[in-house]
């Protein structure tokens, strides 16, 4: 993986980001992306959608989540 790749990977994962408050990592995400693409912009629901050779064929979409499940451990009993 290249410096810069993996540098993005770890700041992503180390931007709290749990469910209903995504904006940090869509932040950081966005930013990347604008040096990236051609074309980045975000939807109403904070989705970042970005855009590399508009006219280009094929098209591919990939997705996925901004995130993390935000639980903490209240309890371990003795069966872990």
């Amino acid at each position: 993986m290249q410096d810069a790749s993996l540098s993005f990977l770890k700041t992503i994962l180390q931007t709290p980001s749990p469910s209903g408050f995504e904006r940090p990592v869509q932040d950081v995400v966005r930013a990347w992306a604008q040096s990236h693409a051609d074309e980045v912009r975000t939807d109403r629901h904070g989705n970042v959608i970005a855009v590399l050779h508009p006219e280009g064929q094929p098209r591919i979409m990939l997705a996925g989540h901004c995130d993390q499940i935000g639980l903490m451990v209240q309890h371990i009993d003795d069966n872990g």
